[in-house]
């Protein structure tokens, strides 16, 4: 079976096929920190807890990171072609990263965020065709004391099984097909379209945040606020299921709806307003495709 990988060794990130010298030793080192958690690592449970399997080998691959930058978010696409001539796509998104859309959490939370949920520069991830990821950035340095994880369950990398299907396997390509660097630069063909998922999002936190801004400083009233806010937002209802939603930017609406919603909910509308607007004010990376 033929197995290519598409990055982008040109900014630092490569991907490790296991037919490389260099996988085994990579793959070991990732082993040995998942298999022995530190303190203050994030608990996994079992359900999501990585597997090293070995019938997922030869459709996995270390994503090592050895550009200047942290990684924030990969969108990957397996594509595998069968002797019988079909062809089946996997595709694996990253969700959404704080590191890229910051709004209204406090500095030490997005410390805590950058070095468990960022690949540092040096470190490096246990990719498979079932969407697991294993591996963090205790192989470059251990967590400083306000980045041991206090509470909460953390990303998990967990996935059953290999790929399987009746015909044999004849070509595998693992495409990273959009990627974020911390600092906001975006590589790849971007067919899933994760540069829409991340930058319509901010856009809208941004309008939002200078409505609600420029709304207060002329003194008007909360309810007026939230009046003018839906009709950008629409009316603040449960989101459509997946079979009705739309695009980017209607997905990205439905997500703010019910983020206002539980701060009206949790603060009150008055403190709502206050943390709509403080969005303005957030240091946001610079976003641009390199």
């Amino acid at each position: 079976m033929e197995f290519v990988c598409r990055d982008f060794p040109q900014f630092g990130v490569q991907l490790i096929p296991p037919s490389s010298p260099d996988y085994e030793p990579l793959l070991e080192e990732i082993r040995r920190r998942v298999d022995k958690p530190t303190k203050g690592s994030p608990p996994v449970l079992d359900l999501t807890r990585p597997r090293f399997l070995e019938e997922d080998r030869a459709t996995s691959a270390i994503l090592v990171n050895r550009g200047a930058h942290g990684i924030a978010a990969i969108q990957q696409v397996w594509t595998f072609q069968h002797t019988d001539g079909r062809t089946f796509t996997r595709s694996f998104g990253p969700g959404a990263n704080p590191v890229l859309l910051p709004f209204g959490l406090p500095e030490e939370q997005l410390k805590l965020y950058r070095y468990w949920h960022v690949i540092l520069p040096g470190s490096k991830r246990y990719l498979n065709a079932n969407g697991q990821i294993a591996g963090d950035n205790r192989d470059v340095r251990p967590p400083q004391p306000d980045e041991l994880w206090s509470g909460g369950i953390g990303m998990g990398g967990g996935g059953g099984g290999g790929y399987s299907y009746p015909v044999p396997l004849q070509k595998v390509t693992l495409t990273l097909d959009g990627l974020f660097f911390d600092d906001g630069g975006f590589l790849g063909p971007d067919r899933k379209g994760l540069w829409e998922q991340v930058v319509v999002n901010v856009e809208l936190f941004l309008e939002l945040a200078a409505l609600a801004k420029q709304m207060r400083h002329k003194s008007a009233s909360t309810q007026a606020i939230f009046e003018e806010i839906h009709t950008i937002t629409g009316p603040l209802t449960d989101p459509l299921p997946p079979s009705q939603r739309g695009g980017a930017r209607e997905e990205a609406l439905r997500k703010l709806v019910l983020l206002i919603r539980a701060f009206r909910q949790k603060l009150g509308d008055d403190r709502a307003v206050e943390m709509v607007a403080s969005w303005a004010d957030q240091p946001l990376p610079h976003f641009r495709r390199l």
